[in-house]
């Protein structure tokens, strides 16, 4: 939830410039070609105070206001030598940013600079990957991990499954039964650097292919693919942490310590707005 707030915040571009407080004494000397809005000290060339009625209301409303792409090829943009474009891109527009002191500044262009990327890697060690190189740069980017999957492969005349090492799938001891099949491990890590690196594996287990209707016949190994979707931003626009807490083999906890003054950094900082 925090990456995706994060993103949502950046790429609306609702970003606060910092700036210093104006001077109204001094500004009062500098008024030519400035209009100002229930303010005799127009600071810009258009300079609007809320009003005392208004307090808490926004000062400045746009009504009937046309859709991003409405306004192209308009008569007026024809006749003031405009944008006379037949179209509009979304990508085209900028979104307006507004400091601390109330000054408006264009932004950079509405761009959508997240992206998944559907990752296929084939013909691996039976299941396994270890520390596959995505080639995407760790200190420029965060990566998420999405989705994953693993297919078999076909092999003609045969019939492909995972199994375990020991060929049961799993085992009785001591009136205790041990199950063999688990869910797989899929985890990205990286460190400065490197590149983000994949690893994937099934836990004692292999593909193996044998004939249809002869479970005690000979086995091959064989390869199977896995099938990956990750997010990727940049790491200007995300703020990305890792944060490590030991239960002590308690299954109840909370994040606490160094985690936690790592955590509260981070909290702190998205809240500055």
């Amino acid at each position: 939830m925090i990456n995706k707030f994060l993103l949502s915040g950046f790429l609306l571009g609702g970003l606060f410039i910092n700036a210093q407080t104006i001077n109204e004494t001094y500004a009062k000397t500098k008024k030519d070609g400035k209009i100002g809005i229930n303010t005799d000290v127009p600071t810009r060339t258009l300079t609007i105070k809320n009003s005392n009625d208004n307090t808490g209301r926004p000062p400045l409303r746009l009504v009937n206001t046309p859709k991003y792409s409405a306004n192209a090829n308009s008569a007026m943009d024809a006749d003031l030598g405009g944008n006379r474009q037949s179209n509009n891109s979304y990508f085209d527009y900028r979104p307006l940013v507004v400091d601390n002191v109330g000054d408006v500044y264009r932004g950079f262009p509405i761009t959508n600079n997240t992206s998944f990327i559907t990752l296929t890697v084939k013909n691996v060690s039976g299941d396994y990957i270890q520390e596959f190189d995505t080639g995407i740069d760790y200190d420029k980017y965060t990566v998420t991990l999405m989705s994953y999957a693993f297919k078999l492969p076909s092999v003609v005349g045969k019939m492909t499954m995972l199994v375990s090492q020991v060929s049961a799938p799993s085992k009785e001891k001591g009136g205790k039964y041990y199950s063999r099949v688990a869910p797989p491990t899929v985890k990205l890590e990286g460190t400065s650097g490197g590149n983000w690196k994949l690893s994937a594996d099934y836990d004692n287990m292999n593909v193996e292919s044998f004939a249809f209707n002869d479970a005690t016949g000979p086995t091959e190994k064989v390869n199977g693919t896995w099938i990956i979707t990750l997010l990727i931003a940049p790491k200007e626009v995300v703020n990305y942490i890792e944060i490590e807490q030991d239960l002590r083999g308690s299954n109840r906890g909370a994040v606490s310590g160094e985690a936690s003054t790592k955590l509260n950094r981070l909290l702190n900082q998205i809240s500055q707005y």
